[in-house]
């Protein structure tokens, strides 16, 4: 069964639900990502949680995630909602160029492509389309930069090697009787190394997953040229132990893509197989680090750009201890005397085409009452929500006013801007980028010298 899903859009059949659901449960449990850690301990204590799909009887329905969940005989593909209500329909081929668009500036997920390498790639599935990239960064890898290093090896030998490790001797030796058999630590530089191991262990689970004839031969490529190392079995973790130095940097980007591989699997009773192969990202996170790492590429020669910043709180209680710490999406110092700072909190939310016509233009009250603490916590007169573009008619920002009640002069100035995050049209890269740079620094540019609020403005003081 092959499956075609978008965030929060219709419930679709599957005939065997109860064991993509155990499957997905399994995978949210053993999942390692750092930025998920919050979500995973507030719902550790329910044993059937996972996040990723919503189950009704035999019906699926997409969550915030979007990716892959491939099994030996369905295919599931998740895409953003931007997309859900495109005329005529966005092709698979134009959503995931989107969508490694932004991952080129997120620097969360560190994926193995370029620009190039996609505007020559025809493959509109999703997890074979990462294969390819993974598989093809291998082959260079071990192709043109093969790896050579000390490998520690731990052996009982007749002639001392290295350094004898008197513990494990007295351990497995004196005790046994065998006082002939020397416990030896040595490293001799070895292609067959835990690098090369890791890398060949992953070429052959992608192996067993693509149906794919390109991947399938760029990937028995990478395994012949491997053919002298050693077939061992790993996890997350051995590639978690391995250390390499800058010199290595190639290396370090592929054993991401491997960590990539070896935190999403789920083990079969065949060591070299995948039960089921999943990538998920959720959405409002590749919103927020797209944004993030897009204002730093292109606005940090005059503004210094904060990534979740979190050194403050809002409060202090009784005892003087700091209480509800503030973390914010993106926050902006302005590199001059001025020093202005700007708060900036990402809107991963599809507000309704007639917003216009709402008195709050489609703003959450809560964020709204968040964000003014927050600023108010900061000292910092500008906030900054932004949301993702409905359609390629960019919607002019809205800015609500908000006086002190202290002493009216004071005012925070909340501007809800929508930005071009995706395109109607055909993708350009470059076009897009320009019509987002555009976007922003218009904004930017009018905190530099401030201006009156003019009409439209809506005073919630």
């Amino acid at each position: 069964m092959n499956c075609t899903l978008f965030e929060y859009s219709n419930w679709e059949y599957v005939e065997n639900p109860n064991v993509l659901f155990q499957s997905l449960k399994k995978i949210w449990r053993q999942r390692t990502f750092a930025d998920l850690s919050e979500e995973l301990y507030e719902n550790e204590t329910d044993k059937n949680y996972q996040p990723f799909l919503r189950f009704s009887n035999n019906e699926i329905r997409a969550n915030n995630y979007v990716g892959f969940i491939q099994t030996s005989n369905d295919l599931i593909e998740i895409y953003p909602k931007v997309f859900r209500n495109c005329l005529p329909e966005k092709d698979k081929t134009e959503m995931l160029r989107h969508l490694f668009f932004w991952f080129s500036y997120c620097r969360k997920f560190n994926l193995p492509f370029t620009q190039a390498q996609l505007d020559h790639i025809s493959i509109d599935e999703f997890p074979e389309l990462i294969i390819n990239l993974i598989a093809n960064q291998f082959l260079e890898a071990v192709s043109f930069h093969p790896l050579t290093m000390y490998q520690p090896i731990e052996e009982a030998m007749l002639t001392p090697k290295g350094s004898i490790n008197f513990k494990r001797y007295i351990a497995k030796s004196i005790i046994n009787g065998n006082f002939q058999n020397i416990e030896c630590d040595y490293e001799p530089f070895l292609f067959d190394n835990k690098v090369n191991r890791v890398i060949k262990y992953c070429s052959r689970l992608l192996l067993n997953q693509t149906k794919f004839a390109e991947n399938l031969q760029i990937l028995q490529d990478v395994v012949f040229i491997l053919d002298e190392v050693e077939d061992i079995p790993c996890n997350s973790y051995d590639v978690e132990s391995i250390s390499l130095n800058s010199f290595f940097d190639e290396y370090n980007k592929v054993l991401d893509s491997c960590k990539l591989i070896l935190n999403q699997q789920l083990y079969s009773n065949n060591t070299y197989d995948f039960s089921q192969w999943c990538l998920l990202f959720p959405m409002e996170y590749i919103f927020e680090d797209f944004v993030a790492g897009f204002l730093d590429y292109k606005f940090s020669k005059d503004w210094k750009v904060e990534y979740q910043k979190s050194e403050k709180y809002l409060a202090t209680n009784e005892t003087g201890k700091n209480v509800f710490n503030m973390q914010h999406d993106i926050f902006l110092t302005l590199k001059n005397a001025d020093r202005r700072k700007v708060i900036i909190d990402t809107k991963y939310k599809l507000r309704s085409p007639d917003f216009k016509t709402d008195i709050k233009r489609g703003i959450s009250q809560a964020d709204l009452y968040q964000m003014t603490s927050y600023a108010f916590r900061r000292g910092c007169t500008d906030i900054f929500l932004l949301y993702p573009n409905l359609t390629d008619k960019i919607n002019e920002p809205d800015i609500f006013e908000i006086s002190s009640g202290f002493n009216p002069v004071d005012k925070i100035k909340v501007t809800a801007i929508e930005i071009p995050f995706w395109t109607e049209e055909r993708f350009d890269k470059s076009t897009l980028e320009i019509k987002l740079e555009h976007t922003l620094k218009k904004r930017l540019d009018n905190l530099k010298k401030p201006e009156p609020l003019t009409r439209g403005v809506t005073n919630l003081g």
